[in-house]
């Protein structure tokens, strides 16, 4: 997956595999021997971890090591053996790219932060996390809510919400759940995420009767990493999951693309073309240019201005049968952005009332209705 050429390093794209492991050895080391060819990096909650040798005497306890794979471990409160972490990544060495863990960030074993860095592209940040409800305000997601996130280079936040809610759910949403996790969506929101899951796509299949499917898997990505287009083919893979009990996630991290200008400066729309007839036109226009092409069907090697004539020739025709079968693309005068200044202006005034809220809650420890009557109509009129 890497190119080089006379001693240079091209960036290639980064394929990423993500799995709730449920600390199943058998489901970390078939992903990793089965896919190392498949993957650069993978994303794990509930990783496997135990014991792996004998320090002085001192019990040492780490992940499963695999050839071929490099872990990076989690370091909770600058402890070099930590307890079992919750969240846990490998990646597979290449010249192109390097992994760096954020502890500045945050220390959690709930929450590993990465910076995936290539030569010549926009820094990437992954935030794995495994979301465990019953610790409230400590819960992996709330810890998040509380950092200071980057907005200038793509942020990706993936791993197990284990929350329900109407934006992803596939089920009815109770209340209580409901206003747990409506807190961290409206947050989510104001820090300009967009979530990338399909609503109702299962990834927490049933394993019995009493047990009904759900969607707790969940990845979200920033407006930069929308903007540059930084995570491509997200899907959901049950061929990932092996032993556990949760369907793998898996997407590409691509390099940044520069936009080619359009040499005729005209954009044309192609929705109603039809294949058949662009086809056809374009055939015609090929037939045109027969004696430019002809040297490409003869034996021997061609020159470069012979080869760039032939490229011209089909760069023209291509042209030609978009001109003769597609409209001119005209776009709506009134078309606009569909985040403008009054979107900016309804998320900092659903911000601004959580922060006085907060600031309440912490000065007399009790929560103020009339704020939280602002809060619920300024969200309302966001959404």
């Amino acid at each position: 997956m890497t190119g080089t050429s006379q001693g240079k390093t091209f960036t290639q794209p980064i394929r990423i595999a993500q799995l709730n492991a449920q600390k199943k050895k058998d489901a970390v080391t078939k992903l990793l021997n089965q896919h190392v060819q498949d993957f650069d990096i993978v994303i794990l909650q509930e990783p496997v971890w135990g014991f792996i040798g004998n320090d002085e005497g001192r019990e040492i306890q780490g992940p499963v090591t695999l050839q071929g794979w490099i872990p990076v471990i989690p370091n909770v409160n600058g402890n070099n053996n930590p307890t079992r972490p919750r969240t846990l990544a490998y990646y597979r060495e290449r010249p192109d790219f390097s992994v760096t863990l954020r502890s500045d960030i945050l220390e959690n074993r709930d929450i590993q932060v990465l910076d995936v860095a290539q030569q010549g592209q926009p820094l990437t940040m992954f935030i794995n996390v495994y979301n465990d409800p019953r610790l409230q305000q400590q819960s992996a997601l709330n810890c998040l809510r509380r950092t200071n996130l980057p907005r200038d280079h793509p942020v990706i936040i993936t791993g197990n919400f284990n929350l329900h809610h109407d934006l992803w759910a596939c089920g009815p949403v109770g209340s209580v759940e409901a206003r747990t996790s409506g807190e961290i969506v409206d947050w989510l929101t104001e820090q300009g995420f967009t979530m990338l899951n399909q609503k109702g796509e299962v990834t927490h299949p049933p394993c019995n009767a009493r047990e009904r499917a759900s969607v707790i898997d969940v990845t979200f990505v920033n407006g930069q990493a929308v903007r540059e287009g930084t995570v491509q083919d997200w899907a959901i893979d049950p061929e990932l999951a092996h032993n556990s009990d949760h369907l793998g996630i898996k997407f590409v991290i691509t390099p940044a693309q520069a936009e080619i200008n359009n040499p005729l400066d005209i954009k044309y729309c192609l929705k109603d073309v039809k294949p058949a007839e662009w086809t056809k036109e374009m055939e015609k226009a090929i037939d045109k240019s027969h004696a430019t092409f002809q040297p490409l069907f003869m034996q021997g090697t061609l020159s470069p201005n012979t080869l760039d004539q032939c490229a011209d020739a089909l760069t023209s025709a291509m042209q030609s049968a978009t001109a003769t079968t597609a409209k001119i693309r005209k776009p709506c005068v009134l078309a606009k952005p569909w985040w403008d200044h009054n979107l900016s202006a309804a998320a900092d005034r659903v911000s601004e009332a959580r922060k006085e809220q907060k600031h309440h809650h912490e000065t007399v420890n009790t929560f103020n209705g009339d704020i939280r009557m602002r809060i619920c109509k300024a969200r309302n009129y966001f959404k």
